[in-house]
């Protein structure tokens, strides 16, 4: 059965450095970086949650862009890179789609004893099932957005006790555990 993986960038709400929820800002590196990796695995539609009005007009920018600077190629870079405003846009998206909710898996760099593995994570996806990971911008994803997924998928440990990774590295590394 082919994995039914979807994955959200959300850029508020996120954490500071302060442990405060903000809005944090689109960045291209990511957006490309990610936008890229959406093509490479078996992802059926990367999103970009953003809610601040000026970051969504940069997003549609750069999906326009990327879809219409690459379409003679036939690689169409952005073509599985959508705008959501907020987490509950994403989860309406995914449901009227597959005809269910998706299961959300929250990512985390912090440890929990319940986190789930990536064998666990690999398992769901197996079903077939609608799934959704959620990556996050600034600090990580606000408590409210943590409270709200399924999961929370163990962070990345090398063994080395480092783990702030950019998040378009963590996404690299996490899609590849997952789908690779």
């Amino acid at each position: 059965m082919p994995p039914c993986v979807y994955a959200a960038l959300m850029h508020a709400p996120v954490k500071n450095r302060l442990g405060e929820e903000i809005a944090a800002t689109v960045d291209e590196f990511d957006f490309f970086d990610m936008s890229r990796l959406s093509l490479t695995y078996p992802l059926k539609r990367l999103f970009m949650i953003q809610p601040v009005p000026a970051q969504q007009e940069r997003v549609k920018q750069l999906i326009s862009y990327g879809t219409r600077a690459n379409r003679a190629s036939g690689r169409g870079l952005f073509d599985r890179t959508s705008l959501a405003t907020d987490l509950a846009e994403v989860i309406d998206v995914i449901t009227s789609r597959e005809g269910k909710p998706p299961k959300i898996i929250a990512t985390t760099a912090v440890q929990t004893p319940e986190a789930m593995t990536y064998v666990e994570a690999r398992a769901e996806i197996a079903t077939g099932e609608p799934l959704l990971v959620i990556f996050g911008k600034g600090w990580g994803l606000a408590q409210s957005v943590l409270d709200q997924a399924d999961a929370r998928l163990a962070p990345i440990d090398t063994g080395t006790g480092y783990n702030h990774l950019s998040v378009r590295s963590a996404v690299a590394i996490i899609l590849d555990r997952l789908l690779g």
